[in-house]
């Protein structure tokens, strides 16, 4: 992707997302059980990128997974865009100075843990520093929007979990596996209509989560 057709492509989703009328303006906590990420759009050398990371792969309850930044709700929070704002400079040093906030998604409930994350879209300024926090962060990635968008790298996983097994949306990057809350908060984002359909997504189902 050229720097042009790389700008073209974030002012793109900017404009999408701006322009959303889903999710709250500026959600109040009340469920108990609240956590709120950001998905932050990063413009590169030759592509637009989806600034994620990997948490700690031997502690915390949702060990070893790709995911945004972001965390539960702490009581000082009064409104949910400021967890989001609050966790994405505790793990990776971002100040909110660094991110323009474009608009909320609807929010999505963890499978495991039942929390319900409320996700945050907007820009991150190229030239943030980031600087990872070892105690909660094991890698940090800016993963292009193709991966979002290819049916080459879709994919199904199947979740063995309290007796059940459940079919759940999956995108494969250089080696990552982004599925979960995560992969259905993208989903919101790169499954439009005309888009690309499940019916055609590729790949292989895994069993995980034993």
């Amino acid at each position: 992707m050229s720097q042009n057709r790389a700008q073209l492509a974030i002012d793109h989703y900017e404009a999408e997302l701006r322009s959303r009328r889903t999710g709250a303006a500026n959600p109040i906590p009340d469920h108990g059980r609240d956590a709120a990420v950001f998905v932050l759009f990063i413009e590169q050398p030759g592509y637009t990128g989806v600034v994620m990371m990997r948490r700690p792969r031997f502690r915390g309850k949702h060990r070893g997974e790709w995911a945004f930044p972001g965390g539960t709700r702490e009581p000082e929070d009064s409104v949910l865009l400021s967890t989001a704002f609050r966790e994405t400079e505790e793990e990776l040093g971002i100040p909110s100075s660094a991110i323009e906030h474009w608009g909320p998604l609807e929010p999505v409930t963890t499978v495991g843990t039942k929390f319900r994350v409320w996700p945050f879209t907007g820009r991150l300024d190229p030239t943030a520093k980031i600087i990872p926090s070892t105690a909660e962060v094991d890698e940090v990635a800016t993963v292009p929007v193709e991966t979002f968008t290819s049916i080459s790298t879709r994919r199904h996983i199947r979740l063995h979990r309290d007796g059940q097994l459940r079919d759940l949306r999956a995108y494969v990057n250089d080696g990552r596996v982004i599925w979960g809350a995560t992969a259905r908060i993208l989903s919101q984002i790169f499954d439009q209509p005309g888009g690309i359909s499940d019916a055609v997504t590729g790949g292989t189902a895994e069993v995980v989560g034993q």
